[in-house]
């Protein structure tokens, strides 16, 4: 049986400050083959990496990353919440995190919202490809079917993942032929996964953080796992 692909939710998030780029290259260091990561347009239309809306929650700032120049964030410290030592991390862009991809061949996870403009849609998957895995592919996921709905309209063969608990978004991938569920693991069993394989699509389960529980979900036959813990999950396979 095939062991689950270990992900790392926003890099290496237990101890690192969420999606920076300490926490994904801390993530690659441990060994994690994918990392998840979430992003936003700024004013500019540039592509950033941040789980919220604004600033706020993890920033030494205040405000709405669609109202703000890159400039303007990369002024922001995003370390310091975290602890004393992560001080001075910065927001990254998509497109520093993505060439990463270039050394380590990490695949990356990356969780949209709706885009305002085609134009980011468009940089978006333009990145993609530019730092694309060898033998592979980023993949592109969100809990909106129309943002992903704006990703297949600009290029049809960027893999895609629905968002959600099971029961709800495998009618949703069957009908829209996403290739993959991404599903809160408490809505995960064994008939979720094997009615997701017989359709051809794969299962991801988010965010999973016991390792002791690792091997229930390799025999149900997930497909990955999302961690914030991507060091003690790859130790439990």
């Amino acid at each position: 049986m095939l062991k689950p692909i270990v992900e790392a939710h926003r890099g290496y998030s237990a101890r690192y400050p969420e999606n920076t780029l300490c926490a994904f290259r801390q993530a690659i260091a441990v060994g994690a083959p994918s990392i998840e990561l979430d992003v936003h347009a700024s004013a500019d239309c540039e592509i950033v990496v941040m789980h919220d809306g604004t600033v706020d929650r993890t920033s030494n700032g205040k405000g709405a990353i669609a109202q703000m120049t890159l400039a303007e964030l990369k002024k922001l410290d995003v370390g310091a919440w975290k602890g004393p030592e992560f001080a001075g991390e910065r927001i990254p862009t998509l497109a520093e995190t993505l060439a990463l991809t270039d050394a380590s061949n990490v695949a990356f996870n990356v969780e949209i919202k709706t885009f305002a403009s085609a134009k980011a849609v468009e940089k978006l998957v333009a990145l993609l490809h530019e730092h694309a895995p060898r033998g592979g592919s980023h993949v592109v996921s969100s809990f909106d079917v129309n943002a992903l709905l704006q990703v297949r309209a600009v290029d049809p063969a960027v893999p895609l993942c629905i968002l959600g608990n099971a029961d709800k978004i495998l009618h949703q991938a069957e009908e829209m032929d996403f290739p993959w569920i991404h599903s809160h693991f408490a809505t995960v069993n064994g008939d979720v996964v094997a009615a997701a394989h017989a359709q051809g699509r794969r299962v991801m389960i988010w965010t999973m953080d016991k390792p002791a529980l690792f091997q229930h979900y390799v025999r149900l036959g997930v497909d990955k796992v999302c961690t914030n813990c991507a060091a003690e999950m790859l130790a439990a396979q």
